[in-house]
């Protein structure tokens, strides 16, 4: 934390002589038999003195504001006891003050911040320590009184020590430190601020208003606080302030003279001055809090304009990112009408209806787009994906697009229903190239398994004319076992390859039940291990059955291929409908993946294990598992089990279109009744 120099030497001296000053016109003001005065605004004068000394030097302050307190009170023939407890109450009573104003208020000038009163909680905590500073000060002073009179006690005098010095650090303190403020600080103006002729228009209609109320018998003076408001509404709270001050100081002085409602009664003085003392404290704490309260809405008012300029620049930026994508974006409201579209989804368009408006062509393209013919999609066009659609366009040429879809719950229908973002993607010449290599990847694969069984029935043919105990035999069984490798390789690509681009038949799938695909990957499992899925809940998807199939066999025999070893495999499967996707989460007890190899394991041949282990793979079955996820237009990953060992495989899936799959499902939890799987039996867990 920075430490704040002490105070310079010309302040020092400033702050002395204007307290020296003041403390002599005050006692001036003394009452009679006992020395009391009936003001003390140095008491002000002393708190800025303080707030403006660094708190490691609070001595350069103190020792001097008590020695001219002191100083003073002297030389206007104040008794010893009266030096002495009189100094003593102003400097404990300042030290106060002070030390709860920098506890409570740390934004202000003085405290560690660098503003003034700027909110009605700041303003009123230093009334606070005003008020108890003074009730500190005025005990200690009121011994000084019992002492001086020789124990008479006179019920007036606390309360009379208690008001001016109250007065005086709420006055001058507050008005001076709003003048600190407006000498070191840049001050925005009022936001719906008045001009210099209402300012003039203001100050001439207080001095007449208050001639009037104090010229007259009848106790009008609270006419004077709508002037202390309209003064702190329209303009800063330093100038609401100095006019809150010129009403109260006018009214003290009218007061004073014997002017005012205070003639008509039979009071003191003594008594006039401490009603003065509470108008004007009245009037000042009436301006600042309305000026504090108008400062405040000013900066909530400032606060949101930046925030509009800051929503305005985002939504800017936003709009040049969506113009400068390749994919078009098209968003829907509730009722399926046409929010907003991009530049390139207005491309789309137009080739589709050429020379018609956007209006049309966005319309014509978003009807095809989601009421595709069937001859159109996936379910007939084996390079097609899921949430693919080819389109003819007029010149005769074809379009694929891969579309995707997600609910959006801001863009609402007058009946409540959740508009859609459509997302358009061109793939035509992606997915005409798929078709060609899937052709050669079947006939690769398809020529090359006899070959390869040929070879497998003479090595198996040898082996039996072959010593089993000689080098031969061993030779000849490795060369078997590599044909093996070979075939499950030949196996993997065929896999992967109508993973790829295979016919798909896309319907809605149950994840749970008898007949889902996750039964019969438990088919995979050993006799120990087990699949844990919910009986019934899970939500249903829209895909293709055998590749989903393939998905979940993979994962699973994946979790069972890696389970650590002596502990059986444990597989848990949630799902929970997020939109139009659902999300699934396949999790294994077994050895886990380190973070290095969680996106390397998708890749093709890549086994993400420590060379030497006896677990054997081609390294194609988490790359399988993602193509099928990408072309049902969704990604997968892999995270660690929590707490572990273990890992989860998420993915997405699009979601059934059923009537039953409206709502979407909540995500079980793992100590929810769960099915075990063993073999192809069922049986409750």
């Amino acid at each position: 934390m920075t430490v704040r120099p002490a105070l310079p030497a010309r302040w020092v001296v400033g702050f002395a002589v204007t307290y020296a000053v003041l403390a002599v016109l005050a006692r001036l003001a003394g009452k009679d038999g006992q020395g009391v005065s009936l003001i003390w605004p140095g008491a002000g004068v002393a708190m800025l003195w303080l707030l403006a000394e660094s708190r490691r030097h609070q001595a350069r302050a103190l020792v001097p504001l008590t020695v001219i307190h002191g100083g003073a009170a002297w030389l206007t023939d104040a008794t010893l006891d009266l030096v002495v407890l009189g100094a003593a109450s102003m400097a404990f009573q300042t030290w106060v003050t002070v030390a709860l104003v920098r506890r409570w208020c740390p934004n202000l000038l003085g405290a560690g911040g660098t503003e003034s009163f700027r909110s009605p909680r700041s303003l009123a905590y230093t009334c606070i320590a005003a008020a108890v500073g003074s009730a500190v000060g005025a005990a200690i002073g009121t011994l000084a009184v019992f002492l001086l009179s020789g124990g008479a006690w006179d019920t007036w005098v606390p309360v009379a020590w208690f008001n001016r010095h109250f007065t005086g650090l709420v006055v001058l303190g507050c008005v001076g430190h709003l003048a600190w403020e407006w000498a070191t600080q840049s001050i925005a103006p009022r936001t719906e601020g008045g001009s210099r002729r209402e300012l003039g228009v203001l100050w001439a209609v207080s001095t007449v208003v208050l001639v009037l109320v104090f010229l007259q018998p009848l106790p009008i003076v609270f006419l004077v606080i709508p002037l202390a408001v309209w003064s702190a509404a329209r303009f800063p709270t330093f100038f609401a302030a100095i006019h809150a001050l010129a009403l109260g100081v006018g009214g003290l002085l009218l007061t004073l003279m014997g002017a005012g409602p205070a003639r008509a009664l039979d009071t003191t003085p003594f008594q006039d001055t401490l009603v003065a003392q509470v108008f004007l404290v009245s009037v000042l704490l009436t301006g600042l809090a309305v000026g504090t309260l108008s400062d405040r809405i000013d900066q909530l008012v400032v606060r949101m304009g930046e925030a509009r300029a800051r929503a305005a620049e985002q939504a800017e930026l936003l709009a040049e990112m969506t113009e400068s994508m390749r994919e078009g974006l098209i968003v829907l409201d509730g009722l399926g009408r046409i929010e907003r579209s991009n530049g390139a989804s207005r491309r789309l368009a137009h080739r589709v209806r050429p020379g018609a408006s956007d209006a049309v062509a966005l319309a014509a393209l978003v009807d095809l787009v989601l009421h595709p013919a069937p001859a159109h999609t996936s379910a007939s066009r084996a390079e097609l994906g899921v949430g693919d659609v080819q389109l003819r366009l007029p010149s005769g040429d074809d379009l694929v697009l891969a579309v995707s879809r997600a609910d959006l719950a801001t863009q609402q229908g007058d009946d409540g229903r959740a508009g859609t973002l459509l997302v358009l993607r061109e793939v035509t010449e992606h997915r005409q190239s798929i078709r060609p290599l899937v052709g050669f990847a079947s006939t690769a694969a398809h020529d090359l398994r006899g070959p390869l069984t040929a070879i497998r029935a003479w090595l198996e043919l040898a082996a039996l004319d072959l010593d089993p105990d000689g080098d031969t035999h061993a030779s000849v069984t490795r060369a078997d076992q590599a044909a093996i490798q070979m075939a499950g390789l030949i196996d993997d690509l065929l896999t992967q390859a109508v993973a790829e681009a295979g016919a798909m038949d896309v319907s809605d799938v149950p994840l749970s039940g008898p007949d889902s695909a996750l039964v019969r990957a438990a088919a995979l499992l050993g006799p120990d291990d087990a699949i844990e899925v919910p009986d019934e809940g899970l939500p249903s998807v829209h895909a293709d059955e055998a590749s989903l199939r393939q998905l979940f066999a993979n994962l699973v025999g994946n979790s069972v291929k890696y389970a650590r070893r002596g502990v059986p495999a444990l597989v848990h499967v949630r799902a929970v409908r997020t939109g139009s996707r659902v999300v699934v989460e396949v999790e294994d007890n077994g050895v886990g993946v380190e973070e290095n190899q969680r996106d390397l394991i998708f890749e093709r041949f890549h086994r993400g294990h420590v060379s030497g282990d006896e677990r054997r793979g081609t390294g194609m079955g988490l790359s399988i598992c993602q193509t099928i996820v990408q072309r049902h237009g969704g990604t997968i990953e892999c995270l660690p089990a929590e707490p572990g060992p273990g890992s989860v495989f998420r993915f997405d899936l699009p979601a059934a279109v059923g009537p039953a799959e409206v709502d979407p499902v909540s995500l079980l939890p793992a100590t929810s009744p769960d099915v075990a799987v063993a073999g192809d039996e069922l049986a409750t867990a």
